[in-house]
């Protein structure tokens, strides 16, 4: 951490940050006097550590609520980590697409006007905002003696220049669906589930709205969504989908949930998926074909009979009324163990079992 940056911090944000506990009353104090002397929040008054707190496990909202936990993660905060490593996490909120000590002063400061308050200080959408909280911060280094006033004009002049990059997902079949998951947990939380399945189009289009604006508003503040994802799995299971189907029209899809802790852990949308297509994973609603045998039929006789794996059953043409059901291979295969039928998938063998056990008790 270049010294320059750390003392921008102190004096700009928290004078007291060395002294303090996590709370600077006396500063609470100036930042009202100088608000309410000049009608504007000029200041806050929080000190780093609740800005760090807000920033990693809170919001900025404005509520009694909100600065109860603030005050409770402050004191856990203090208790537990070092003032260096209070300040480290917190420039840490910031993201630096190089190394520091390869940034000027001038992109320094304007960097560090962002963790105050990073969704109203981003300077993607609110550059002259932050340009102005940057001008504002070296003001407050001349007054308090940390930098001289020529250095001062040039670096209110330098230019800054924001050098965006295209983020590119490697994952992007995962990615989609975990975002898809993230709005229904957003949907669920604030409320929204039933405006967007209302037959009213225009309750459910405002729902929408709302629910986009909430999830923007979440990944903006810096939020970290935690997976399962297996990458290596993840690889694999991709170039298994791509050389299985070959280049011709038919399509796939692969899912792999981790039998023992129940987390997906792989999720190909498709042959060659692109970020928010159709996801086949999720999106498509297919029949289960024979994937259902073992559910509908085995499971439920072996349950219900003392049937082995080795008990006879018949492979032949079976027909019910109207209802003709035929193996693959259209072949007839007499009697056959169920462990063969089953290995092979025979159909008729298959509606023979749920016959006798019965609907209702194979779908229940």
């Amino acid at each position: 951490m270049p010294l320059f940056l750390e003392n921008l911090f102190i004096v700009t944000e928290d004078q007291k940050f060395y002294d303090h506990a996590g709370v600077d009353l006396s500063g609470i104090s100036r930042a009202l006097l100088i608000n309410s002397q000049n009608k504007t929040i000029e200041q806050g008054g929080s000190t780093i550590t609740q800005q760090l707190a807000r920033n990693v496990y809170l919001s900025h909202d404005r509520t009694y609520n909100r600065k109860l936990s603030e005050l409770i993660y402050v004191y856990q905060i203090e208790r537990k980590k070092s003032k260096p490593e209070i300040l480290e996490l917190y420039l840490n909120a910031i993201y630096f697409s190089k190394p520091t000590g390869e940034l000027t002063k001038a992109e320094l400061a304007f960097l560090a006007a962002i963790p105050n308050n990073p969704e109203y200080y981003n300077p993607l959408e609110h550059f002259d905002t932050t340009k102005k909280r940057q001008e504002r911060m070296l003001e407050q280094m001349v007054a308090n003696g940390a930098l001289e006033q020529a250095e001062y004009e040039k670096l209110i002049k330098s230019t800054i220049k924001l050098d965006l990059s295209t983020p590119v997902d490697l994952y992007p079949d995962y990615v989609t669906y975990v975002h898809q998951e993230l709005k229904k947990l957003v949907a669920s939380s604030e409320g929204l589930d039933k405006s967007l399945q209302s037959t009213d189009v225009a309750i459910r289009k405002n729902a929408a709205a709302e629910l986009d604006k909430k999830v923007k508003e979440l990944l903006n503040s810096g939020v970290t969504i935690h997976t399962a994802l297996d990458t290596k799995l993840q690889t694999q299971s991709k170039t298994a989908v791509q050389s299985k189907i070959g280049v011709n029209d038919i399509e796939g899809a692969l899912v792999v949930i981790q039998h023992h802790t129940h987390e997906l852990v792989s999720l190909i949308g498709g042959k060659d998926y692109k970020k928010n297509s159709f996801n086949r994973a999720y999106q498509s609603y297919r029949q289960p074909g024979s994937a259902i045998k073992p559910l509908l039929d085995y499971a439920p006789y072996l349950e219900e009979t003392d049937a082995g794996i080795n008990q006879l059953v018949s492979g032949a043409s079976y027909c019910s009324n109207s209802y003709c059901p035929k193996n693959y291979s259209s072949d007839s295969y007499g009697m056959v163990t169920l462990r063969t039928a089953f290995a092979q998938s025979y159909n008729t063998p298959a509606i023979r079992l749920f016959e006798k056990t019965g609907v209702e008790t194979s779908f229940k």
